[in-house]
């Protein structure tokens, strides 16, 4: 058990890694937790529970996972993110953005950088900007739906 050579091939639950930011973890929700509220958070997140609000990355190299069981119910910017549970809300990333195949997206997706694998879903519009330019088309989308 804790003499174990090589424990990555019996963890089939591997989280991805993003190639954008540092391998260290700052912040993990559990699957049993649920947070009400809007979350500002800096370095790497991943979600495994449930987050009903927004969710902000507040420095430009941060990463956020939303694992398998992760759902997400509000607005998310972050610079990088991978996905492979569920968002209901827009999101706006100025880095990376990777779509597993397991990801559900019920929103606007504003992007500089997409990848994405067969078998995701999204259901709203995908929002190609400019690297200077990350959050102005979103921002310009809000007011014309405020109308």
């Amino acid at each position: 058990m804790f003499n174990s050579k090589d424990n990555s091939a019996s963890n089939t639950n591997a989280r991805p890694n993003t190639n954008n930011s540092s391998s260290k973890l700052d912040t993990m929700l559990g699957s049993n937790t649920t947070i009400n509220g809007d979350i500002n958070f800096n370095g790497k997140l991943v979600l495994d529970g449930r987050i009903v609000g927004s969710l902000k990355g507040t420095q430009n190299d941060d990463a956020l996972i939303v694992s398998e069981s992760g759902l997400i119910e509000g607005k998310v910017e972050v610079a990088n993110i991978v996905i492979n549970g569920q968002i209901k809300g827009d999101i706006t990333a100025s880095g990376k953005i990777e779509v597993l195949s397991k990801a559900q997206i019920e929103g606007n997706v504003y992007y500089h950088n997409i990848e994405m694998e067969a078998g995701s879903k999204i259901n709203g519009q995908l929002i190609y900007q400019e690297e200077d330019k990350v959050g102005s088309a979103q921002k310009k989308e809000e007011k014309k739906s405020k109308k």
